[in-house]
């Protein structure tokens, strides 16, 4: 039973995703832009290790709805059945953006506005992920940077942890404790922080595969507990699967950002 299990495994790592119906396959670190969204697949995880970096071209890739874009977007891994060692123990991010994330350039430019001149930055979304063969986490987050032109000036990362498997849970519990934060929405978060990472899980430690994420009433909350200014600068979003191990996708179904 074992040995079938890894044989089929091994099926799945050695064959190539497909792009789904209406999808075009995109491949890794190769971006695409629509309007104010964009899609990018990292693997930065795997670019790290000697072991790894020359299986990293052909380790991921993204189904794009170029019609419907960012919703419809799938992100694919195949990634070696463990955890790198590299702090968050992630092979890569793949993700739809909402602006300027991390360096990359929108269709439709949404300009860095400072924190305490943002009055509604919030995110719809609905998800699925299929991880029968692999792990992943779903992560949305963005940067705070300190200048409106230096990609490079991140001062804090603050990410929400949708979907946190064993291995990401332990490390997020081994960071440093903030609070307890209760959203517009009465979900009730942990909030701990790792070097300049913040991150939010759900304190019930269950999935949150759609809804709606108020980041303006969170970073107020952040604000208060004096981890901010609100003299950063906001500059982009992203939402996605940071793979974990093995083989498997995430399916994002929706994906809509509103800042003003």
């Amino acid at each position: 039973m074992a040995a079938a299990g890894l044989l089929a495994t091994g099926a799945l790592w050695a064959t190539a995703p497909k792009a789904g119906p209406d999808q075009t396959l995109l491949p890794p670190k190769t971006p695409y832009t629509k309007g104010a969204y964009f899609a990018y697949s990292q693997p930065w995880g795997a670019e790290r290790s000697g072991l790894t970096n020359w299986w990293s071209p052909l380790a991921t890739s993204m189904g794009i709805d170029t019609t419907h874009f960012p919703d419809n977007t799938t992100a694919h891994w195949r990634w070696p059945p463990f955890a790198p060692r590299n702090g968050p123990g992630v092979w890569s991010y793949q993700a739809v953006m909402h602006g300027n994330y991390d360096g990359g350039e929108t269709e439709t430019p949404i300009p860095p506005r400072r924190v305490h001149d943002v009055h509604t930055y919030t995110q719809d979304f609905a998800w699925t992920i299929d991880e029968a063969h692999g792990s992943a986490n779903v992560l949305t987050e963005f940067y705070l940077r300190s200048s409106p032109t230096d990609s490079e000036s991140k001062l804090l990362e603050v990410g929400w942890l949708l979907h946190t498997p064993e291995h990401s849970r332990k490390y997020f519990e081994a960071a440093r404790k903030v609070g307890t934060y209760t959203d517009p929405q009465g979900r009730t978060w942990d909030v701990r922080i790792d070097a300049k990472y913040c991150m939010f899980a759900p304190q019930q430690q269950s999935d949150i595969p759609k809804g709606t994420i108020d980041m303006r009433a969170a970073l107020a909350w952040l604000q208060q507990t004096g981890l901010i200014t609100g003299n950063e600068w906001l500059w982009g979003v992203a939402l996605g699967a940071e793979a974990i191990s093995g083989t498997g996708q995430v399916s994002i179904q929706h994906w809509s950002v509103k800042r003003v």
